[in-house]
């Protein structure tokens, strides 16, 4: 026995070492008792790893790295959708003269269209809800 290790009592039942007996060379060990040291680390890490609250940090860096290039890339096409958002609505201002009740009715409307679809909202079913809507009135 090497001279960094401490002996301690472990008993086990029967049916227990008869079991350990017959899986102890599928993980390698050459005796029981490195089987036991084996399974006892395996029990601690396992113990330890549930009760972190934190991930590792090499995996916490290469979560940040993936959010930092995923947050520049969405902030970008945003930034694209925003200008061309933007150019969108000075041409139809331009175009078109609106007045004050008219826009807060439109913005009331387009609010309420927009928590009902949950943000999906597409030009076909405008189109088509204006065409119940003329047909109605």
């Amino acid at each position: 026995m090497g001279k960094d290790k401490e002996q301690i009592a472990f008993r086990v039942t029967p049916q227990m070492k008869r079991k350990i007996d017959l899986i102890m060379d599928s993980d390698g060990s050459r005796t029981r008792n490195e089987f036991l040291e084996h399974a006892v680390r395996f029990y601690i890490d396992h113990l330890l790893a549930r009760s972190m609250t934190t991930l590792p940090l090499s995996v916490a860096s290469a979560i940040d790295g993936r959010l930092g290039m995923l947050e520049d890339r969405l902030s970008a096409l945003q930034f694209n959708n925003s200008v061309e958002l933007d150019m969108l609505v000075q041409i139809i201002a331009r175009a078109y003269d609106f007045n004050d009740t008219a826009l807060r009715k439109l913005r009331s409307d387009s609010v309420k269209n927009v928590k009902q679809t949950s943000g999906r909202v597409s030009l076909a079913n405008a189109a088509r809800e204006s065409d119940e809507a003329e047909w109605q009135g």
